[in-house]
């Protein structure tokens, strides 16, 4: 299949410098979304991570081929990018904004960090704003010039984000009593004090204030106590409950992390990186997760790099995830010797399945059987002949 991409070969001259803007998030709100960020981090790292080391293979006339496409999506998208790097940013929008965008310049894809949507169901909706490494393209995208990865409803992240609100507030309670129950309390008795001595308040807040600060913030400090001062311990002993207070934090980031392997369709274990019964996980996880991600992007692939004809000719590029998992050479080796034995796959096929190089000659193309294997035809046949044997010699 030849590289196809008909989109825009003219943008070259027809970008102009932007600034690409981002929210930063920081003092306390920082705080009461650590664990949400955390979680979100950890599903979306291990969808993007799995994806990118998924091959993307190009079919011309139902054979595999390796060309320009076939480079563009598994080793160089562009000059600033490998492959998972590439597909990485991809699913990070994806997941994030609800929505993912690859645009093409010249033989190279880019995935565009912003852009606005004009929708035209009953014709092609174009894209506006597109925003391309900290450049912004002046003309408009229509959708078939572009690959466009869509979720079928509201972004992941807001969806978590609206479910995980109120545990966000719980949680915010739970790290202020936590932290007020660890605190200490102190209590300083003056003699003699005159109300409104603006003497006495300088003084208290230049020296005394000051050295209890020092005293009540340091590991290792000295108070000095003056006459007709006394400083008391307040504090309770709430050891008890500040331990029940620390438990109900790890609870509230059980409960977000649980949300957000439901949302990305993850398994629970994956999230605190149980490998217990890992091969199971692994099936759950590429069944209901990763599978129809890779169906997407096929299809998208498919459409945008040829039409209806291409497809019947066999003309289609397909996001193989039988690579994602980790094969030792010696324990696969018995089902590699069925494969070859029975005709199922070339030698060739199997080496390259195992992550071994290709033969590229008529041996590794070679399609084996044993005597073992023959047709039911062939077989009936050679019972009959035998039942007859066998009557005449009676």
């Amino acid at each position: 299949m030849a590289f196809t991409f008909n989109f825009f070969d003219w943008l070259g001259n027809k970008i102009d410098n932007a600034k690409i803007t981002t929210l930063t998030v920081t003092g306390d709100d920082a705080a009461q979304l650590f664990f949400r960020e955390l979680a979100l981090h950890i599903a979306i790292s291990y969808i993007a991570n799995t994806l990118s080391k998924c091959e993307c293979k190009v079919f011309e006339g139902g054979k595999e081929a390796r060309d320009e496409l076939y480079y563009a999506l598994n080793i160089a998208p562009n000059p600033n990018m490998n492959s998972a790097q590439f597909w990485n940013k991809i699913v990070n929008n994806y997941y994030r904004n609800g929505e993912a965008l690859v645009i093409q310049r010249g033989r190279r894809l880019y995935v565009a960090d912003g852009f606005t949507i004009e929708e035209n169901p009953l014709s092609h909706n174009v894209f506006k704003n597109v925003q391309v490494e900290g450049r912004t393209l002046r003309d408009s995208i229509r959708a078939d010039d572009a690959l466009y990865f869509r979720l079928d409803s509201v972004p992941v992240k807001r969806l978590i984000d609206g479910a995980a609100s109120a545990y966000t507030k719980l949680l915010t309670a739970a790290m202020e009593a936590y932290k007020r129950d660890k605190g200490r309390k102190y209590k300083l008795s003056m003699e003699n004090t005159k109300a409104g001595d603006k003497t006495f308040n300088d003084e208290f807040e230049k020296v005394i204030k000051k050295q209890l600060e020092a005293f009540m913030t340091h590991d290792n400090a000295v108070y000095p106590e003056f006459k007709g001062y006394t400083l008391s311990d307040l504090s309770p002993n709430n050891s008890f409950h500040a331990n029940a207070t620390g438990e109900d934090i790890f609870g509230l980031r059980k409960e977000i992390f649980d949300i957000t392997a439901q949302a990305f369709k993850i398994p629970p274990a994956m999230m605190y990186g149980n490998i217990t019964s890992i091969n199971d996980i692994m099936n759950v996880y590429l069944t209901i997760c990763i599978d129809p991600l890779a169906d997407m992007f096929s299809e998208e692939l498919t459409r945008k790099t040829g039409n209806y004809r291409s497809w019947l000719n066999g003309d289609y590029v397909r996001v193989d995830t039988s690579c994602v998992r980790h094969l030792d050479i010696l324990e696969v080796a018995p089902n590699a010797e069925k494969l070859v034995s029975s005709g199922v796959a070339q030698v060739d096929e199997v080496r390259e399945r195992i992550g071994l190089p290709q033969y590229n000659d008529e041996f590794g193309r070679t399609r084996f059987i044993t005597k073992n294997f023959q047709t039911a035809e062939t077989a009936l046949a050679a019972q009959d002949a035998d039942t007859g044997k066998g009557g005449e010699n009676a």
